[in-house]
């Protein structure tokens, strides 16, 4: 989940998708459903300091 923490620093800091999509080496689609996923699921930058990776990966589905 280290991939979905650096998707949303990137985004709240005003980065685009297709940006970021090119940052981390993936599609751009699957940005956008992260990103669209953690929104959901009340997930957005600056994450607590004590929300560990496991957690966001169980609260982002």
């Amino acid at each position: 989940m280290r991939q979905l923490r650096q998707m949303l620093r990137l985004a709240g800091d005003g980065t685009s998708s297709r940006e970021i999509a090119l940052t981390l080496g993936v599609a751009r689609s699957t940005v956008q459903d992260n990103l669209k996923r953690a929104a959901a699921a009340g997930l957005s930058w600056p994450l607590p300091g004590e929300l560990t990776d496991d957690a966001i990966d169980t609260k982002s589905g």
